[in-house]
C-alpha cells in the first residue's frame, strides 16, 4: 500500500461545558489547528511522535506516558478496522501550538487523526457518512477510556465532523449533527496562559453538594434552551446575551472550584464582552482558553489587542469544516488545506457530512 495521511481538526467548547454530561446539547466548534496522521507499512508495528519525543516499537509504548493515548488509538483501530497488517504510524500537530496544552482538542483530534489513518490504510473513504459513523463512538470511547470515564466527546465528535457541531450523549450513545448558528460566525481565541485538566475540573464539580449542582445544571439549561433558540433564528442578540450568560455562570462556578484562575478568566472575558460580541471561557473552569464569537463586522481585531495588553495569547486559528479527512502534499509548518472552508461556517459544509452518529 502507498503511505496514507489524514487530518483531524482540533476544536473548541463553544457551549454546554457541564451540561452535556447529563444529556444537554452543545455546541463545539472545529479549528484547523489540529493533527496531521501517517501510517505505512512496516516490518512491525511502529508509534512515531516528534512532538512527544517518541519514536519506537508500539508494544515499547510506556502506557502511562503521554504517548499512551496514541498507542491505545493504534490498537482499538487495528480491532475496529481489517488493515493490510503491520504499519509505521506517524503522529504530530499542525497549526498553533502544536505538541502544546492550550485547550484546543489535540488529544481528541489525535485519537481521530489515528483511527482514521488506519481507517484510510484499510481502503475506507474517512470522509464517507458511514465510516464517520463508525469511527465516531470508537474514538469516544478511546478517549473517555484515557479520561477514567469523564469528558463528553464533544471535542471527538468536532474532529470527526468539522464545523460548528452539536452534541449530545443519549444511553452512552454520541450523538452529534451540523448545528444551527446564526450566519457567517467568526471567532476569535486567545490562551489564558493558564491550563485545566478536564478530568479534575469534572472532579471537583461532582464534589459540590447534591443541591448545588442541581441549581447550576439547572441555570445552565435555561440558558442552553435560549441559547439553541437564538441559534435556530439566526438571532444574534440573544446568541450573544445566552452564550456570555452562561460564560457568567461558569465564571460563578470557577470562583467555587478555582477562584485563582477565575479571576483571571473573568478579567479576559470582560475585555471581550464590554467590545459588545459574546465572549466566555472555553471548557472547563480553570483555565485554557477564552473565546469571542460575533458576525460580520464584529469588532474582533479590538478583542485581540485587548487580550494582548493583558498577557493573553491571540491564537491563529479559525474555524474548520473539512473535519476528518485525507492529506495531499504540503510543506512542512503549512495548514493542510480545507477545500470547504470559505468563512461562512455552517452552511457551506460539503454535502456529504450529513448527520452523525444518528
Amino acid at each position: 500500500m502507498n503511505e496514507v495521511r489524514v487530518f483531524a481538526p482540533g476544536s473548541l467548547f463553544v457551549i454546554g461545558e457541564y451540561a452535556v454530561l447529563h444529556g444537554e446539547r452543545a455546541l463545539v466548534a472545529a479549528v484547523d489547528s489540529g493533527i496531521e496522521c501517517r501510517a505505512a507499512e512496516a516490518a512491525g508495528w511502529w508509534l512515531s511522535a516528534p512532538d512527544l519525543g517518541v519514536d519506537m516499537p508500539l508494544e515499547d509504548v510506556p502506557r502511562d506516558s503521554g504517548a499512551g493515548l496514541l498507542a491505545e488509538a493504534v490498537q482499538a483501530g487495528d480491532a475496529v478496522f481489517t488493515g493490510p497488517g503491520p504499519l509505521r504510524v506517524t503522529v504530530r500537530g499542525h497549526g498553533w501550538g502544536a505538541g502544546e496544552k492550550i485547550g484546543l482538542g489535540g488529544s481528541a483530534a489525535s485519537v481521530v487523526a489515528v483511527l482514521g489513518a488506519l481507517a484510510a490504510a484499510s481502503g475506507h473513504d474517512v470522509t464517507s457518512p458511514a465510516l464517520r459513523r463508525a469511527l465516531l463512538p470508537a474514538a469516544v470511547d478511546v478517549h473517555r477510556a484515557r479520561q477514567g470515564g469523564r469528558g463528553s466527546g464533544g471535542d471527538v465528535a468536532a474532529a470527526v465532523l468539522g464545523g460548528w457541531v452539536g452534541y449530545r450523549t443519549a444511553d452512552g450513545t454520541p450523538h452529534a449533527e451540523p448545528a444551527p448558528v446564526p450566519p457567517r460566525p467568526h471567532l476569535a481565541v486567545a490562551w489564558s496562559g493558564l491550563s485545566a485538566s478536564t478530568p479534575a475540573g469534572i472532579d471537583r464539580f461532582h464534589r459540590m453538594d447534591k443541591a448545588g449542582v442541581d441549581r447550576f445544571l439547572a441555570a445552565l439549561h435555561d440558558e442552553l434552551d435560549r441559547f439553541w433558540a437564538a441559534s435556530r433564528a439566526g438571532d444574534w442578540a440573544g446568541f450573544r446575551h445566552a452564550l456570555s450568560a452562561y460564560g457568567t455562570l461558569l465564571d460563578d462556578l470557577a470562583r467555587r472550584l478555582a477562584p485563582g484562575e477565575a479571576a483571571r478568566m473573568a478579567l479576559l472575558t470582560r475585555a471581550a464582552a464590554d467590545r459588545g460580541v459574546a465572549a466566555k471561557s472555553s471548557g472547563t473552569v480553570g483555565g485554557d482558553c477564552v473565546i469571542a464569537v460575533g458576525p460580520d463586522g464584529a469588532p474582533l481585531a479590538e478583542v485581540r489587542r485587548a487580550w494582548r495588553r493583558l498577557d493573553a495569547v491571540p491564537l491563529d486559528v479559525a474555524p474548520d469544516t473539512g473535519g476528518l479527512r485525507p492529506l495531499g502534499t504540503y510543506g512542512s509548518g503549512d495548514r493542510p488545506t480545507d477545500p470547504y472552508a470559505s468563512g461562512a461556517g455552517v452552511h457551506d459544509r460539503p454535502p456529504d457530512v450529513g448527520e452523525e452518529g444518528r
